[in-house]
């Protein structure tokens, strides 16, 4: 989020105690924890980062658009088996749709 923002708005800051913010929110969603909840169930859906076979790299990449700014930026990172970091890049792009950001982001 806090790329993104960076990104697409210009007077965005990033927080001088990132800490501070991070255990902010959690007390905020701690604190929602405890109203009931709807009586519409869902499952659960876990996503996590798949390694590659060993000896192989993997990019994951992504990107994101902003039609109203006519922005957008795309980045991504190489990892090895273990979750070695190797390279990341990020790239912003000006007016772009979200297939083509996407396929910014793996070019």
């Amino acid at each position: 989020m806090r790329r993104n923002k960076t990104i697409f708005e210009d007077d965005f800051r990033r927080p001088s105690n990132p800490t501070y913010t991070i255990l902010k929110i959690v007390e905020v969603v701690d604190n929602y924890s405890h109203y009931p909840l709807k009586t519409h169930q869902y499952g659960t859906i876990f996503i996590a980062w798949k390694r590659p076979q060993e000896g192989w790299i993997k990019l994951d990449c992504n990107g994101a658009c902003k039609d109203s700014l006519d922005l957008a930026g795309c980045g991504g990172l190489f990892q090895n088996s273990c979750g070695r970091w190797y390279k990341g890049y990020s790239r912003k792009i000006e007016k772009c749709d979200v297939f083509c950001v996407e396929i910014w982001g793996m070019y």
